[in-house]
């Protein structure tokens, strides 16, 4: 198993249109990531902070992919390129993207 996040921060301006991101971008993700093992994606809302004050990020997402090369693969895709491009369609922020190797 291999982990893709993209985080989306929240700060002064930034926006996040989650009803987009749900009812398009996330079935895009699918079908565009399914081909290269992806077994599951995972979104987790930012609802607040520790501090009872706006959440730090707008939105968590987890792709978990059977094998790291599908990952690496699947985010240098020209389908992978599209979803990149799309966001903007969605959000004004700059995603965080990381590769993860669970551990425990």
């Amino acid at each position: 198993m291999y982990i893709l996040t993209i985080t989306f921060a929240n700060s002064t301006g930034a926006t996040f249109d989650f009803d987009y991101f749900r009812n398009d971008h996330l079935p895009k993700i699918g079908r565009a990531f399914g081909p290269y093992g992806l077994g599951y994606a995972s979104v987790l809302r930012g609802e607040e902070g520790v501090d009872g004050k706006a959440p730090p990020y707008f939105a968590t997402v987890i792709l978990s992919f059977r094998e790291e090369s599908g990952a690496r693969d699947a985010l240098a895709s020209g389908d992978g390129q599209a979803l990149l491009d799309d966001m903007a369609a969605f959000t004004n922020t700059k995603p965080v993207l990381q590769f993860n190797t669970p551990v425990a």
